[in-house]
Order: structure tokens, then sequence, then C-alpha cells
């Protein structure tokens, strides 16, 4: 079983196609089935994938309820600020779990074990951060937070307060569900990306 993690999918959500992102995709309903497909193309049924939050744009019982039957693997959501689709108890049922923030322990390939804390926000003294742990967030997608976000990590590193810190928003990685590996294996030339 291989463990996935994304965030800001945003399904069905216009403005972040044309407003605040400029995703590549024509329209909604393209990038909606591209997000499906590339998913798909990684995601075995087995596997995990979290979410860190921001998974749907509407509540749209139905969209939400195909679109999630239509994913591979098991899903965990870690709530985002646009999670509110959550309220209907049939699209939640459809979820393996759905959490605040979560602690977990990640095997990389090469059998090391590393702690991660998993949350839609970015936290500069996350749990850990002194102890090798990794923080994975979304929230700011690739805008002026991120960029911000990425400072003020990186000064924290630079002042003796280290992390791992890593945006795990889907347009950073090619619209994809990425492993720790994955993230690691990109990230490797910062201390941080947020």
């Amino acid at each position: 079983m291989a463990i996935y993690f994304t965030s800001d999918l945003h399904f069905g959500h216009q403005s972040v196609l044309t407003k605040f992102e400029h995703r590549p995709f024509k329209n909604v309903k393209e990038m909606n089935e591209e997000l499906i497909r590339r998913w798909n193309n990684k995601v075995q049924k087995g596997d995990l994938v979290y979410v860190l939050g921001d998974m749907f744009w509407k509540g749209d019982c139905n969209f939400v309820q195909d679109t999630l039957k239509r994913l591979n693997g098991q899903i965990i959501l870690i709530k985002g600020n646009h999670d509110r689709w959550l309220h209907n108890a049939g699209n939640k049922k459809l979820l393996a779990g759905v959490k605040d923030y979560d602690d977990i322990k990640v095997t990389l390939k090469d059998g090391t074990e590393k702690r991660c804390i998993l949350s839609h926000y970015f936290i500069p003294f996350y749990n850990g951060h002194f102890h090798n742990t990794i923080h994975l967030h979304g929230h700011s997608h690739n805008t002026e937070e991120a960029t911000m976000e990425f400072k003020i990590a990186k000064y924290l590193n630079e002042n003796g307060y280290p992390n791992q810190i890593y945006n795990v928003g889907c347009m950073w990685y090619d619209f994809e569900p990425v492993t720790l590996d994955e993230i690691l294996e990109k990230n490797k030339e910062e201390t941080a990306i947020v």
C-alpha cells in the first residue's frame, strides 16, 4: 500500500481556473476529468490518500459522491476552509476518515521512517520541528501568501528553528497526488518549501 498526499484540488471551482490560480484547463469539466485521470493513473485501489483540505468547491451531493466513487484508494480528508460539503453524511461516509489535523509516520522507499504533521494550514512551529519531523500542508496555493510562508520557513531555519515544511497543493505537483519520497526528491535543494 502506497501513501499519497495532495491538497487544494477544488473540484468544481471555476475561479480556480481564471481568477486566483489560472490552471491550465479550458473549463471546469476538463479540470475535473483531468484531476480524476491523473489521480487514478498513480493511485491504486488499496492505496491511502491524504487530502489536506479543499477537495471540493461546491457541496452538490450527486457531484461530490460521483467524483469520490471514481477516485482510486481510500481517502482521509484533513479539513480545509472550503470543505463545507462534509455537512452531508452521504458525502462523508465515502471517506476513510475526516480529521482537523494528523500526526502520522510514513516509511520511505529506503526504509527510513518519517514523522509527518498534516494540516490544511502552514504551521511554523509545528509539533516535532526540532526533531526532524516534516510538516505537510496546503491552503495557500501558489500565491503571495505561499511566498511569505517560504520566507518565514527559511528565516526560521537560518535562525536556529529547524523545520521541513512542504506545501502539497496539487498545483505544485502537476495536479496529481504524490508520495513523501516524491515530495522530498522535488524539494531536496531547499530545506523547506511552502
